[in-house]
């Protein structure tokens, strides 16, 4: 014999935008927060104090750039299913792969001493204590 009992049907994954906003907005979040870090605040005020208008072109074209490449990235990844990293690794030989990842090292490595600087370039202005060079 069936059973008949009524049950309250639940929401399809698809009818909760809470959960997908969630997704969607972390890998945003988290670039978001890579582009405004101490070192990257000093930084752009140090330069607009000191050079005013004459950058900006720097920061239209640079912006630019970013927007294209994570567009870019996101096609490839959604096409492929892999990340720009991984098809590198996987089509590159050895020596390219390796100069990719010195690019990459030092891109970071210039990166964390702009936070740092940043960091202690607030500090000072915050505490008046003295940078040490």
């Amino acid at each position: 014999m069936p059973n008949n009992t009524a049950t309250t049907p639940r929401k399809p994954a698809a009818a909760r935008p809470e959960r997908g906003l969630w997704r969607l907005l972390g890998p945003a979040f988290v670039a978001s927060i890579a582009y405004v870090d101490p070192g990257n605040v000093a930084a752009n005020l140090t330069a607009g104090a000191e050079y005013g208008y004459l950058l900006v072109w720097v920061l239209v074209a640079s912006n630019a750039m970013a927007v294209l490449v994570q567009y870019l990235s996101a096609k490839l990844g959604l096409v492929t299913g892999k990340s720009l990293p991984e098809l590198l690794g996987t089509r590159l030989t050895r020596w390219p792969r390796l100069a990719y990842w010195v690019q990459a090292e030092v891109v970071a490595a210039a990166t964390d001493v702009a936070e740092v600087v940043g960091g202690a370039i607030a500090l000072s202005l915050l505490f008046e204590l003295p940078l040490v060079v």
